[in-house]
């Protein structure tokens, strides 16, 4: 077993120092000075003359200490070795596990990002964006089934009427090739006939992973076909479709310009609602004047409705779809509206608490390269 040199100043400390380097045997020692090293150095690597002892070099990490690791060097050809401190890397590996333990408990809890970092000052400081990177890291690594062979698969439904009947069809579309797996029309939708759906169509013993829309009844019933295998993201146009009729028809820019925010936390709309403060900040001139205020209202509508069918149309012609963006921009953009939530009417704050609480299903794709976001191929 490791010899440990101890003086009164640090006489309490052999519990500790045991755990740390109880695994190294007879021939280390830690001395009082507090270097790590081999009793009788090790010979030379490249000239096998033994070496000597030549100090130390010490390894420190800010908040949290430093270790003092034993040098040798060899007197015939002069290199210089260090003894292994991986055992100082395990230590901090340990510590920042915990404390990725501690971010997950804080997030099923529903403590922001910026909450947990505030606690973690009292503790060993941590920034807000390395919270959500660690974070996400660990969810990565626990939740998704990484595998080159899963299966990506968008599953939708559609309403057709043969005369007067109400048909229901169900549709498996290959994300990766877009070809149809499975069409098939149905008197029913009811979960019976979902799962038979499924289970003929795919194969429950292999990784799936599964887009849908909000559909109560998808996550209970895609968990009892594919258990652990499933990897479930929910459709994030569908979800811009719920937003949208969360509010009227008819807005105001104030509420145009929430919506876009809202419709923000996914896609890239930061033009859209860099047009709407502008003019959001034109209102104040007209609004105490209700006859120029309505002027203004409709003027102010049809030009953000053209500078919104330009970039469209830019769009189209390049070929491109609306930015996606990236995860820590999704989260800090809902962080913003989530810090305001209390000011919005009743709907919109149902819906951010329905994106809080489905945020892992909505930003699952970001963990599968290739893997959609959407049921919109």
């Amino acid at each position: 077993m490791v010899t440990i040199n101890l003086t009164l100043n640090n006489f309490s400390e052999l519990p500790a120092l045991l755990d740390v380097f109880g695994c190294f045997g007879n021939d280390y020692e830690y001395t009082t000075q507090g270097i790590f090293r081999r009793k009788i150095p090790p010979a030379c690597s490249i000239c096998s003359t033994p070496m000597v002892h030549n100090g130390y070099n010490p390894h420190t990490k800010q908040g949290l200490g430093e270790i003092i690791i034993g040098r040798y060097k060899c007197s015939n050809c002069g290199s210089t070795h260090e003894e292994d401190h991986s055992f100082w890397e395990d230590l901090k590996a340990l510590l920042y596990d915990s404390f990725n333990d501690f971010f997950k408990l804080l997030r099923y809890h529903n403590v922001s990002y910026e909450g947990i970092s505030d606690i973690m000052d009292f503790i060993y400081p941590r920034s807000r964006s390395t919270i959500l990177r660690a974070f996400y890291k660990e969810m990565e690594q626990e939740t998704v089934p990484f595998s080159e062979n899963i299966h990506m698969v968008h599953y939708d439904e559609q309403h057709p009427k043969e005369g007067r009947c109400q048909k229901y069809r169900l549709t498996l579309l290959d994300a990766k090739t877009q070809t149809t797996i499975a069409d098939e029309l149905f008197e029913d939708k009811n979960p019976e006939t979902i799962k038979e759906f499924l289970q003929k169509n795919l194969d429950p013993s292999e990784p799936v992973f599964i887009v849908t829309d909000f559909d109560k009844r998808y996550p209970d019933i895609l968990k009892e076909i594919f258990g652990d295998k499933l990897v479930h993201q929910y459709c994030l146009m569908h979800l811009n479709k719920l937003i949208v009729s969360d509010f009227p028809k008819n807005t105001t820019i104030e509420q145009e310009l929430l919506k876009y925010r809202l419709l923000n936390i996914f896609y890239n709309r930061e033009n859209e609602i860099k047009f709407l403060e502008k003019l959001l900040s034109e209102e104040l001139n007209v609004i105490t004047n209700e006859e120029k205020h309505q002027e203004w209202s409709k003027k102010a509508k049809k030009e953000f409705n053209q500078f919104r069918h330009k970039l469209k149309l830019k769009r189209r012609r390049k070929k491109e779809n609306l930015p996606l963006n990236s995860l820590e921009k999704a989260k800090d953009n809902f962080d913003k509206l989530m810090q305001n939530i209390r000011t919005y009417d009743e709907t919109i704050q149902k819906r951010l608490w329905m994106i809080n609480k489905h945020w892992l299903n909505l930003t699952l794709f970001h963990y599968l390269p290739g893997a959609p976001a959407t049921n919109n191929p």
